[in-house]
């Protein structure tokens, strides 16, 4: 399911492979869900976008199922069929994060899953598209409390209008309100200001709400880095994403809020073929690597097309040699479907196993910063051809 090619075999052994630990992605949910119910009730929203954040989302959703979870989100109405197949709608709600085209309403009302609406006109719209089908969708309204990217405007000067389009949604026929939310844009630094500030201008939407007696449903505001420090915030429901799978939510954050997690995804490939490279010969396309003395080169059959991209060249992977473990660094340029490393010393042999990341969070963290760029992104640039091997199960 999700980003994998439909026509590749199942094979038996793999050149290069994401291998995702099931029982890791328990404990951190449990972990999780003991920190988020302190000191009272609050259900968690397991967050499956993106194939689960590239660890596969339908044995993800199946393990958190079993773990009692029944609350998933995801970003749009084609991951929300997938999360389906494995998820019936008597077993566990389904909300959609982000937009989805009107003209899918049938398929929002078949399927019991909850829409997001962020704008008087895009509600109109949904609404509009339901009664064509006589069908009624559930939704949860979107707040823009300071994110600026969807949502209705959460300011003071706002207020007005964006209350009495909240009270349309709520008296419309074809839609059934049954959650406000938003999302914090700052919830992974020390200073807490940025999120009371939201939090406020949350609260304040709410309790012109109170006022008007509209039952709104479900609360929640927080992600998986607000979730752990910000315990205001735990209303009625937390979103857990990122942390779900034993990544921080930002460098840095286990200072702020120490969280026992395993990482539960690690990226690995092996050698295929091992050469000498002679003193001023040069390695991949435009030759930006050169060796001073006599080096040996192990080729990986790992490449951008793999998610593994260009701007992690020079980093170190983990090497499994039968000597022990050692960091053995990439050089020369990343290609489409190969890379290579300076091994030279380090008694490596073709088949031995290369953990490109997943052993610790640091791994990963290395290469996100090397690449300018943050954890999140290297999980969800493995690439539908890398298969999904599952421990744990």
């Amino acid at each position: 399911m999700g980003y994998t090619y439909p026509d590749f075999p199942t094979l038996t052994a793999h050149k290069t492979w994401a291998e995702i630990d099931l029982l890791a992605l328990r404990r951190n949910y449990r972990t999780l869900c003991e920190l988020i119910t302190s000191p009272s009730a609050c259900r968690p929203i397991a967050v499956v976008k993106a194939d689960g954040y590239g660890h596969g989302a339908a044995r993800c959703v199946a393990a958190l199922m079993e773990e009692g979870c029944d609350f998933f989100a995801v970003s749009c109405i084609e991951e929300a069929m997938a999360v389906r197949a494995v998820c019936p709608p008597e077993q566990a709600d389904l909300l959609i994060l982000g937009y989805t085209l009107p003209g899918e309403a049938a398929l929002l009302a078949s399927h019991n899953v909850i829409q997001t609406v962020f704008s008087r006109e895009y509600a109109e719209a949904l609404s509009a598209a339901a009664a064509s089908i006589h069908a009624k969708i559930r939704v949860h309204v979107k707040l823009d409390t300071g994110m600026h990217r969807i949502g209705f405007l959460a300011g003071e000067a706002d207020l007005d209008d964006t209350v009495a389009a909240i009270a349309a949604v709520d008296a419309d026929p074809n839609l059934e309100l049954c959650g406000v939310f938003t999302h914090f844009a700052r919830a992974d630094e020390p200073d807490p200001a940025p999120i009371d500030d939201q939090f406020a201008r949350y609260c304040a939407v709410l309790a012109r709400l109170d006022a008007l007696g509209i039952d709104y449903g479900m609360r929640h505001v927080c992600n998986s880095a607000a979730a752990c420090r910000y315990p205001a915030g735990r209303l009625d429901a937390v979103r857990l994403g990122i942390m779900l799978y034993g990544v921080p939510p930002t460098h840095g954050f286990d200072a702020i809020t120490p969280v026992e997690l395993t990482p539960v995804l690690r990226f690995c490939t092996r050698i295929a073929h091992l050469h000498t490279l002679m003193p001023g010969e040069t390695v991949s396309y435009g030759g930006r690597f050169s060796a001073d003395t006599p080096r040996t080169i192990a080729t990986l059959p790992v490449g951008y097309a793999d998610g593994f991209v260009r701007a992690f060249a020079g980093a170190s992977v983990a090497l499994e040699t039968a000597a022990g473990r050692r960091m053995a660094p990439i050089v020369g340029n990343i290609c489409m479907d190969q890379c290579m490393l300076d091994v030279t010393g380090l008694q490596a042999a073709v088949g031995d196993t290369v953990v490109l990341f997943g052993d610790d969070p640091d791994s990963l963290r290395a290469l996100a910063d090397r690449a300018g760029t943050i954890d999140y992104e290297p999980l969800c640039l493995i690439s539908g051809r890398v298969p999904r091997v599952y421990l744990g199960d």
